[in-house]
């Protein structure tokens, strides 16, 4: 499975608000992967939506003697 991060990664000109990409490490560089340039918090939920959900634990089921 793919781990993703969030990097800043440049400033918007000419105001120098920073923005953001999501990437993977692959052989220890980082590659990009959504090339869009966001805020943090766009970033963020781009980076979450390429995760898989995680599946709830199942409950053991208890049998009754």
């Amino acid at each position: 499975m793919a781990k993703y991060k969030v990097i800043q990664n440049g400033e918007r000109i000419p105001s120098g608000e920073p923005v953001y990409q999501v990437v993977t490490t692959v052989d220890g560089e980082d590659v990009v992967v959504v090339s869009e340039l966001m805020t943090k918090k766009e970033a963020e939920a781009a980076m979450k939506a390429l995760m898989p959900a995680r599946a709830a634990p199942k409950k053991a089921s208890k049998k009754k003697k």
